[in-house]
């Protein structure tokens, strides 16, 4: 007697939100629902780029099995998270830039939803400084190590660090321009935005737009106490960033602080009214 064993098959999901405007907390949220797992900070994108580059390696050229290497690019969600036990993957990482969204159209099996939490960017800068100072020091320190920054500034420390957050090739920006290709007319289909403040303010009905957006069946969350982010049976390790980055409270409630006690005026001004999703 032949037993047929029943593949489950998992939906792939994503979320390419802006660092420091709750993606952690989503996530923690999110993975309360035992058919849903939020991945951490992913490097599939990069992954899959990088496998895609293959086409351009003289070995390929000389023998262009174009079918087996879309084969090992579209297996790549279902081999890495072959033992995460949900129905509903999501996972984490700037999917909305040109080269990662041509990757979804492309190879992924189900439809493309992208969702993206977003904040002001005077909190995101702020926010970001204030858990991870000593990082951002140590980033600076190491420019001028290297001679990509000169050894004396006259600039503030805490501009330095903004300037570190900023930079063309940083997280931030990565982020950001994700988001702003997935604001063009074509691409709008694919994206829901979560503003931090609705997250914080109306969390249940934040979370319900969003199993609305994905199309999965509501589910009642709790929001009284809120574990730290784990998926997988793993959690982040933040000793290597020299801060709390990804610790989140139990009680939802925004944190208390100034950005004024942070960021000095001309910085504020200098990085406000930056929200182009909201025009």
């Amino acid at each position: 007697m032949i037993v047929k064993i029943k593949v489950k098959m998992k939906k792939y999901f994503f979320f390419a939100g802006l660092p420091r405007s709750g993606n952690t907390l989503l996530s923690s949220i999110l993975n309360q629902n035992p058919d849903i797992m939020v991945s951490a900070n992913s490097f599939l994108c990069d992954h899959m780029h990088q496998t895609a580059m293959f086409q351009f390696d003289e070995k390929f050229q000389n023998f262009p099995d174009v079918d087996s290497l879309n084969n090992l690019i579209s297996s790549t969600f279902d081999s890495y998270y072959k033992d995460w036990d949900a129905k509903y993957i999501i996972d984490r990482g700037p999917w909305g830039t040109p080269t990662n969204l041509y990757m979804l159209e492309n190879y992924l099996s189900n439809e493309v939803k992208i969702i993206c939490s977003v904040r002001d960017m005077v909190e995101i800068i702020s926010s970001s400084i204030r858990v991870s100072p000593k990082r951002l020091s140590n980033i600076i320190q190491e420019q001028r190590n290297n001679n990509v920054r000169f050894l004396e500034s006259y600039k503030s420390e805490v501009e330095l660090m903004c300037e570190v957050l900023t930079e063309p090739s940083g997280q931030l920006e990565k982020f950001l321009f994700s988001l702003n290709n997935l604001l063009k007319e074509q691409n709008r289909k694919y994206l829901h935005i979560v503003e931090y403040n609705d997250l914080i303010n109306d969390m249940d009905n934040t979370i319900k737009k969003i199993y609305d957006f994905l199309g999965i069946k509501q589910y009642q969350h709790k929001y009284g106490y809120i574990k730290q982010f784990s998926a997988n049976g793993v959690e982040y390790d933040d000793s290597i960033f020299d801060g709390d980055l990804h610790k989140v409270r139990s009680k939802i409630k925004q944190k208390k602080y100034v950005v004024e006690d942070i960021l000095p005026p001309h910085i504020i001004q200098k990085y406000s009214n930056l929200e182009f999703w909201r025009d």
